[in-house]
């Protein structure tokens, strides 16, 4: 099940400003305990407890950096592959001018669809690995290095590799996301008790009632990938 934000901010908006909370509940702390008793110094502990666990988990702009070099693997492991397919295609072409049931055995009819999947392109330099292998005497009697012909096995393996460390990351992203959600929805749950009876303590005083208002929030941008998609709370 999705977990949504129960703030209506973005995670770094919001965290900022639990933390101004957190720094300026301690001196308002008796105004608040003379209103309810059930504001004491535990509950301060508490809050800013909680505070501390949410920062623990990485901001989703750290995530995406992180998983940008993840695909930077992928992609470079890609274009390795397709510039070894590339060279060896010459020597296939060259070697089977005449044979056209034979160059479609490296793919080189597949190659484009290929090139649009990376579970494709995995799947695609594995079974060139093994027609290369196969026909490994033609294509070494026409030019074709040894070398590249003993190297496609550990491209496609590496391929593989990258695209599963890519894939696990995704998931262990999606994950790190949601633990942050539910952590920053535990400190507004502690917050929401408080913007309650700053109404009170602070009618008096509308300066000091707006630290304890949760701020409007900004539309969100690309460049805000973390905007709340939740209304706003009272």
């Amino acid at each position: 099940m999705r977990v949504t934000r129960d703030y209506h901010l973005s995670d770094a908006v919001f965290l900022e400003h639990s933390e101004v909370i957190a720094a300026t509940l301690p001196a308002d702390l008796p105004a608040f305990t003379a209103f309810d008793a059930t504001f004491t110094a535990d509950y301060v502990t508490g809050f800013q407890q909680a505070i501390d666990e949410s920062k623990a988990i990485l901001p989703d702009a750290v995530l995406i950096d992180e998983m940008a070099a993840y695909t930077h693997k992928v992609e470079k492991a890609m274009d390795a592959c397709y510039e070894d397919y590339k060279t060896l295609a010459y020597f296939v072409r060259k070697a089977f001018k005449d044979s056209p049931a034979v160059r479609n055995q490296f793919g080189l009819n597949d190659i484009k669809k290929a090139r649009m999947s990376q579970p494709k392109m995995i799947v695609f330099m594995e079974s060139l690995a093994k027609t290369a292998l196969k026909y490994s005497e033609e294509l070494l009697a026409v030019g074709c290095p040894q070398s590249l012909i003993d190297g496609l096995p550990a491209q496609a393996t590496a391929l593989h590799d990258a695209n599963i460390a890519q894939e696990q990351y995704k998931d262990e992203r999606a994950l790190q996301t949601q633990l942050r959600i539910q952590l920053l929805n535990k400190v507004y749950a502690l917050l929401r008790p408080l913007y309650e009876a700053a109404k009170f303590v602070f009618a008096d005083d509308p300066q000091r009632l707006s630290v304890y208002t949760l701020p409007k929030p900004a539309k969100a941008t690309e460049d805000d990938p973390e905007a709340a998609e939740t209304p706003e709370a009272v």
